[in-house]
């Protein structure tokens, strides 16, 4: 029971590991399914759910005990096939409320790189959704996920923390001033349909550049996303030759290897005459062979490398910061007093169950004697003893859901099941 289970957050993000690291662990959307599967298939998990997005790999556990928190890591390495000497010392582990208290502070925007970006929100809600679809989470999981986006809409409903936020696009387009100057008449091609690629092209936009082409391995989402940003689609086998008039490259593909390597951008600059080239690849894994960024005119950032414009917008927030903290901290104690609640509830099933049975076998033992009686008069009787049961036991079930919500409790607890004559035994996956 929820008593005996134990809540841990094990991952890795772009504080405690550099992208060369985070990549390896990285599940893209479309291997979730298979991740939660067989996350979800180690015996010592009850619950789970795995946020994954370009500056983070969270694994959200449920566990029969403490113990069992080392199957995650090794999880982490069987999956990705990577050894957990070249990860493990980078990992984070969170526990109980301290897991419920990291959960919030990402959905609340101020632990992700871009203080108090919006995206983190949608991908949760994604991750959550994905793992209800997949049928690995259960009542605490799913408690502690609803409650992190009403969190995260509390934190920017009640503060500032996302007005004017920094973002990606936001630091894409002064990477690209400081290369170009001014970005009018710069034109861009854009590797990747997806939301991060389409908010940074709109930022580059709103800054003056004009040509946009979009390429993607699915034609038609190119041709959807060319078509909100009125520039135009291009086939995935030609985006090499569309680079050669490019001044700036945006990918985020979400391909397991570079899609553009070093000899590709070495032919690529020659032909350029090395004419300058901005690229900033904010895809995990990399999209784009770090070595490329050592030719002449290349310019190459990674979503590492925003890190100093982060640190400026991050001191100009500290208010708003500080603001979210009280809120998550608020939500946090809500929360853990609903969790020991939901301790009781297993108990309270069980106490109703054995009153049911009572109830169940004393009509078998005198319905007999009451044949003579009418239908109506039977089922009268049948209502006043399920009036005296709820009766009798209304005020036992109240005091054991106000053991449960004091931190205190879980011993009375223990009383109550000694009393009322219940066995509990955790519950192990078989």
């Amino acid at each position: 029971m929820i008593a005996n289970m134990h809540l841990v957050v094990i991952g890795l993000n772009h504080k405690t590991a550099p992208v060369e690291v985070r990549e390896k662990c990285a599940v893209s959307d479309g291997n979730l399914p298979k991740a939660l599967a067989t996350l979800n298939a180690c015996h010592c998990v009850v619950e789970c759910c795995i946020l994954s997005t370009c500056n983070r790999t969270e694994i959200y556990a449920v566990t029969n005990t403490r113990e069992d928190e080392d199957a995650l890591v090794q999880f982490m390495s069987d999956y990705h096939e990577v050894e957990r000497a070249s990860f493990e010392d980078k990992l984070y582990r969170h526990h109980g409320h301290k897991a419920v208290e990291h959960l919030f502070r990402v959905a609340a925007g101020i632990d992700s790189m871009m203080v108090g970006e919006n995206q983190i929100v949608n991908q949760i809600k994604n991750a959550f959704c994905v793992a209800g679809e997949s049928d690995v989470t259960k009542a605490l999981m799913n408690h502690l996920f609803q409650q992190a986006l009403y969190v995260g809409k509390r934190a920017r409903t009640e503060t500032d923390i996302s007005r004017g936020a920094f973002s990606v696009g936001y630091a894409a387009v002064e990477l690209a001033r400081s290369i170009f100057g001014e970005l009018e008449g710069r034109s861009i091609l854009i590797l990747g349909a997806g939301k991060m690629s389409e908010l940074t092209a709109k930022h580059m936009q709103s800054s003056g550049a004009t040509s946009i082409a979009v390429s993607n391995r699915t034609f038609s989402r190119a041709e959807e996303l060319a078509c909100k940003l009125g520039g135009r689609a291009v086939e995935f086998d030609r985006f090499p030759e569309e680079m050669l008039h490019s001044d700036i490259v945006i990918t985020s593909t979400g391909a397991p290897d570079a899609i553009v390597t070093r000899g590709m951008m070495k032919k690529i600059t020659r032909e350029r005459r090395r004419r300058p080239i901005f690229m900033i690849d904010i895809a995990v894994p990399r999209d784009i062979d770090p070595s490329a960024g050592e030719l002449d005119g290349v310019f190459l950032y990674d979503i590492d490398d925003l890190d100093t414009l982060v640190q400026q917008s991050i001191s100009g927030r500290k208010k708003e910061i500080e603001r979210v903290r009280a809120i998550v901290a608020e939500e946090v104690q809500k929360f853990n007093v609903r969790l020991r609640t939901l301790e009781a509830v297993p108990l309270i099933k069980q106490i109703r169950d054995k009153y049911d049975h009572l109830r169940d076998a004393e009509w078998a033992r005198t319905s007999s004697k009451l044949s003579h009686l009418s239908e109506t008069d039977q089922e009268a009787i049948k209502v006043m003893m399920q009036s005296l049961i709820n009766k009798i036991s209304h005020d036992s079930l109240l005091k054991i859901k106000e053991y449960a919500s004091n931190g205190d409790g879980l011993g009375k607890l223990e009383v109550a099941r000694e009393i009322f004559g219940i066995n509990d035994e955790p519950e192990v996956k078989k």
